[in-house]
């Protein structure tokens, strides 16, 4: 009986364990986006190093992200509600002076994402209206 009630309770525990493993994974970005990503194109348009001092970057794990705006340090939290869904929450970025003159509109498009996709070793974000940028593995 013993047996029984000891293998009854460790087999509850190790459940119960699994399952909020789970839980907590599940809103996870995939495998395929935790890398660096350098941004190629915005809104449309491919950009230049007149459009940014640096090419902005994304650095992406499993839950959260740090990157460059061209002109700022930014960081937050990556939300992946399924296959093709993605959101950046929380974003926060460095307050310096830049001639970075589309940091704004790339913290907007960023703040605004809701799906994504990936080919040919890019990275697409994109928004309710469509896709807002591009990037290349980095």
């Amino acid at each position: 009986m013993l047996i029984i009630a000891v293998t009854v309770v460790c087999s509850c525990k190790s459940s119960k364990t699994t399952n909020s493993a789970v839980a907590t994974n599940e809103n996870a970005a995939e495998k395929k986006l935790q890398q660096t990503w350098i941004l190629e194109n915005l809104n449309g348009k491919v950009i230049t190093e007149k459009d940014f001092s640096s090419f902005p970057k994304l650095v992406m794990n499993s839950s959260n992200f740090t990157g460059f705006t061209g002109c700022n340090a930014i960081n937050g939290n990556l939300l992946s509600k399924g296959e093709g869904k993605l959101q950046f929450s929380a974003v926060t970025a460095e307050t310096k002076k830049c001639e970075a003159k589309k940091e704004g509109e790339f913290l907007q498009l960023l703040r605004t994402t809701s799906g994504y996709s990936i080919e040919n070793n890019k990275l697409y974000l994109s928004n309710q209206f469509g896709l807002t940028m591009s990037f290349k593995k980095g």
